[in-house]
């Protein structure tokens, strides 16, 4: 028998979605058969890739499964490769970047197979081979950096009780790595990081941030028109720095812009960063009263403004504010909404409803080709960014709601000849499912985050009569494992 805390010798056969490496427990060169007998041990180790030889210890044990730690490697895989950041070994921001990005991909691909077949039922020749990212670095335009202390500050002396900013340590929500170089956005974003952590460090060491909580400090990006948002957020407090703050990001970004110009001097194509926006965000939550949010434009624009362009060389324009969301990888976006708008094939006579729209991109790009658009968004920021991208754009036949699309479809009175659904990553609620189908739309456009999620819903729309044509996957995150998927449903 083997049970926790014993060490065993383990082969690394492929990973699993969220980047654990699987292995099987073998005895005498077979499967080692635990309470039924065609059943093997399943083993999950972080920190390990398909080929790898290792020695690990038995922690968690389950009925059909368990978790191991490394002891020591037996053999390494051929399929390791030197992780650019020297973060990796902790930051929770990326993966997969000890594996070649091809490699990412086949072990994506394989992802969405697995899923859409053990999940959904589907045969996986209905998955389409990944399309990949023309860049695998700096690819994002949005990134969150979190605030932390470095111990317990009820007992540890000040020196060792020190505010961090940076990155989630993988897999532990409340630990932070401390971060001085980042490759999945802009390459300014590290030394950016270091200098904010300076500042509220010495604010910290005055006295300055006492009864305030400090959160996250976030920068948004438009890859294409360049222009940058930063949003520091705090939980409580009284802040009387916020005016210093302002100056000070913008003394960085005057610094950082100037050194972008004159490093993509005679690159044409290449753009530099430009801060145009400065916000604070407090929460104002304490207990006993209602949880409030105030947000409070420091400095600049309301918004940032940002371009598409689509499969047939248009270019739309969008207007992002703090909270709207808007797809992390702008130039795979377009490829994304280019797959999302032919798999639609809207005509001039279809109605076509656009769910969980965010800022209203697909929506905006369908209503190019659609009679009319209708687009459902919970979040009222975002509404109000969709409903000022359709006028830029001069789009007069899209409407936006803002409102919990398994409460607001009804009240639309119309019937549409296609959805389009983009939801969360646990994918839609049984409600929004059971009105989508009662519409019962010829065509359903699902835009998915989460392979497991898209999978479920699809067998819940098979049941209703529906038919799966093909799952897309696209890569939208590269160095992690994270996977986009268009999957279109017909009846």
């Amino acid at each position: 028998m083997i049970g926790k805390g014993d060490t065993v010798e383990l082969e690394i056969e492929s990973l699993a979605f969220g980047a654990e490496g699987v292995g099987h427990l073998k005895t005498d060169d077979r499967p080692l058969r635990i309470s039924e007998p065609q059943r093997s041990l399943a083993v999950f180790v972080e920190d390990t890739v398909p080929g790898d030889i290792v020695n690990i210890r038995i922690g968690t044990m389950k009925r059909n499964f368990a978790r191991g730690h490394i002891v020591d490697f037996v053999k390494k895989s051929p399929l390791r490769i030197a992780p650019r950041c020297k973060h990796f070994a902790s930051c929770g921001g990326c993966a997969l970047q000890f594996i070649s990005y091809g490699e990412q991909l086949k072990i994506k691909e394989r992802h969405v197979k697995d899923a859409i077949v053990r999940i959904g039922g589907f045969d996986e020749n209905l998955v389409m081979p990944i399309i990949g990212c023309e860049e695998p670095w700096n690819y994002r335009n949005k990134m969150e950096f979190s605030f932390s202390r470095q111990a317990d500050c009820k007992s540890a002396p000040q020196e060792k009780c020190k505010l961090t900013l940076g990155l989630h340590v993988r897999r532990r929500h409340h630990d932070v790595t401390e971060l001085s170089e980042c490759f999945l956005m802009n390459d300014y974003v590290g030394s950016l990081v270091v200098k904010v952590r300076d500042f509220f460090r010495k604010k910290d060491w005055e006295g300055k941030l006492d009864g305030m909580h400090l959160l996250s400090f976030t920068v948004r990006e438009g890859k294409n028109s360049g222009e940058v948002m930063a949003n520091l957020t705090a939980e409580n407090g009284e802040p009387d720095f916020l005016e210093e703050f302002a100056i000070f990001l913008r003394d960085c970004f005057a610094k950082i812009t100037q050194s972008k110009s004159n490093e993509l001097s005679g690159r044409s194509a290449a753009i530099s960063p430009k801060l145009v926006s400065i916000y604070f965000t407090q929460i104002i939550n304490f207990k006993g009263r209602p949880k409030k949010t105030i947000e409070q434009l420091l400095w600049g624009e309301e918004c940032i403004n940002e371009s598409l362009k689509t499969a047939d060389g248009a270019e739309m324009k969008f207007r992002i504010s703090p909270q709207s969301f808007f797809q992390p990888n702008t130039h795979q976006a377009e490829v994304l909404y280019g797959l999302a708008l032919k798999a639609a094939d809207s005509k001039t006579t279809d109605t076509v409803f656009d769910l969980f729209c965010g800022a209203g991109t697909i929506g905006c790009f369908c209503a190019r080709t659609a009679g009319k658009v209708y687009g459902i968004e919970i979040n009222e920021s975002a509404i109000k960014n969709a409903r000022y991208n359709a006028a830029i754009n001069g789009i007069t036949n899209i409407e936006f709601i803002a409102g919990d699309v398994g409460k607001v479809l009804a009240s639309i009175g119309k019937k549409p000849d296609t959805v389009i659904v983009d939801p969360p990553r646990n994918g839609m609620e049984p409600k929004a499912v059971e009105m989508i189908v009662s519409y019962s739309p010829k065509k359903i456009v699902y835009v998915s985050c989460n392979p497991s999620t898209l999978a479920r819903d699809l067998a819940t729309l098979k049941k209703t009569g529906y038919k799966l044509l093909s799952v897309q996957p696209v890569d939208m995150f590269p160095q992690t494992y994270h996977i986009e998927c268009v999957a279109v449903i017909e009846k």
